[in-house]
């Protein structure tokens, strides 16, 4: 044999002892055999055990919550949807029930004080220090930093210091970038009926009365105004004052132009006494149906065709918008404001995210959350549902093909970076939803929460007083000059006087740290 041809043996049998050596690797756990690897499957062939680590499952971890109202229909297709990419992206899924609106806040209050119950809530801002004085609430520092990018991204960083209490984070402001000055202090109305006979838009309380007096002349079968509270929507035209948070509504609080706080019992406040007698007007007028404080969900209402107003907020129409197309062909839903001239921003927002003190699960809520906010397509998903089977994009509106599943859970995402307004709403009411912060200034009480402890049993006491007032005083029902001494002798007897005081030197001493 030629000395050529040993050598080219040589190189195949090298060639041929390599490609052993591979496949033998790949049979031991190195690639994909289809499950036949040593020690990846639990079955001993006689060989000695591969060293090579198999791969690790992604952990997914389960977090839990309760959201408000009824379970919307199609909830379990979107959520399956939802928690097949999120668990894919991030390692989370989420887990929901659901409570009636009157039994909500009791039942978040029990759930969050049991451990393993659930891991986050939602509700309002004003209610952080309530929650944190019960222990409900774990602070979010170290997990925002850490995963919640998006988030901050997305939301007005100075939102987050209104829900700080001893510099520490305790909730997230979720109505994100949305508007937030005098949020509701705002009237949701049919527009198309404001254009079909040529009424004026109800941009001040002349021409909010004009506006009803048209309707009540020429659409005898709608009832004008459907709500509640009309008298503290439209306070503010009549005075400076605003309710202070933490207070129970036995405080108010006026800014004044030195910068400085007024802290005033409720029943002084200028604002809400004569709008109060202005509102009992309307009620004798017919603006208002005699069975009001009856009625308890008025959006449905309005969604339905049988009234031309009720209370909103300051996205309300975007939100309510495809819910009524269902229902009243060619109907157009607009906003008002009636915020004091002086617009401050005072709090986070309405709504806020808090993460329980009972839950080993911080990390997984704070992604879940920063989750949404991180694309177009994780916020779409979420709060519009499945795309052609929930929702359709036309024009760059969002129409909602469900009726069931309209208004979840967008209400509690609404962010002017990644909302979608619906097919129906005009671009006049998206410019003014995009300017209606313009001129805002934040409020000097920004960040400041009422620490209640030294006065709980009068705030308690006071809180009872008022609530036995607040929905004839507001709605109209009532001539409030006949109920006036009486509701002023029992804030005092409840114990107000002391509750004023201690907020004035909360507040003072708040100031002179700022």
């Amino acid at each position: 044999m030629s000395s050529k041809t040993q050598k080219m043996l040589s190189t195949m049998l090298v060639a041929i002892l390599l490609a052993v050596a591979v496949v033998g690797c790949s049979s031991n756990g190195n690639g994909n055999n289809s499950g036949k690897s040593n020690g990846s499957n639990g079955e001993n062939s006689g060989k000695s055990e591969s060293t090579a680590a198999p791969e690790e499952k992604k952990e997914i971890v389960t977090i839990k919550s309760i959201y408000p109202g009824d379970k919307p229909a199609g909830t379990d297709a979107v959520l399956e949807k939802v928690n097949e990419k999120m668990a894919a992206d991030i390692g989370v899924k989420l887990e929901l029930t659901f409570a009636p609106w009157d039994q909500y806040a009791n039942k978040i209050t029990l759930d969050a004080a049991t451990s393993n119950s659930i891991d986050f809530f939602w509700n309002g801002s004003s209610q952080l220090v309530s929650y944190y004085s019960q222990k409900l609430l774990a602070p979010i520092d170290e997990l925002m930093e850490q995963h919640g990018h998006a988030i901050y991204e997305n939301i007005d960083s100075m939102l987050f210091e209104g829900m700080k209490i001893d510099g520490k984070l305790y909730g997230i402001p979720s109505t994100g970038n949305s508007p937030k000055a005098s949020i509701y202090q705002s009237i949701l109305y049919r527009d198309d009926l404001r254009v079909k006979h040529n009424l004026p838009v109800p941009d001040s309380v002349e021409n909010f009365e004009a506006f009803l007096q048209g309707i009540q002349d020429n659409e005898p079968d709608l009832v004008p105004l459907t709500s509640a509270s009309v008298a503290y929507i439209l306070m503010n035209q009549f005075g400076p004052e605003e309710y202070l948070a933490g207070t129970g509504s036995s405080a108010g609080f006026q800014i004044n132009d030195d910068g400085t706080i007024t802290v005033m019992p409720t029943q002084e406040m200028t604002g809400l006494r004569e709008a109060a007698k202005l509102v009992h007007e309307w009620y004798k007028k017919g603006f208002i149906p005699e069975d009001i404080l009856n009625i308890g969900d008025v959006n449905a209402r309005l969604t339905a065709g049988a009234t031309a107003v009720v209370n909103g907020a300051a996205m309300s129409a975007a939100d309510q918008q495809n819910v009524i197309a269902n229902n009243v062909k060619d109907a157009v839903l607009n906003n008002q404001g009636f915020g004091p001239e002086k617009k401050y921003i005072k709090s986070p927002g309405g709504d806020a995210i808090y993460v329980t003190s009972q839950t080993k699960k911080g990390e997984a809520v704070i992604k879940f959350v920063n989750w949404v906010f991180s694309s177009q397509e994780n916020y779409d998903l979420y709060v519009y549902g499945i795309e052609g089977v929930n929702y359709e994009i036309i024009d760059e509106r969002v129409k909602m093909l469900n009726e069931d599943y309209v208004t979840f859970p967008g209400w509690m995402f609404k962010n002017m970076n990644l909302q979608r307004f619906a097919v129906g709403i005009t671009d006049d009411y998206i410019e003014k939803i995009k300017k209606w912060d313009e001129g805002a200034e934040f409020s000097p009480l920004m960040g400041f929460n009422f620490n209640p402890e030294s006065v709980k049993t009068e705030l308690a006491q006071a809180q009872q007083v008022f609530n036995s007032y607040s929905k004839t005083l507001n709605s109209g029902i009532v001539d409030p000059e006949t109920i006036w001494p009486d509701f002023t002798k029992q804030m005092k007897a409840a114990g107000q006087d002391k509750i004023i005081e201690e907020a004035q030197k909360q507040i003072d001493a708040f100031l002179a740290s700022k």
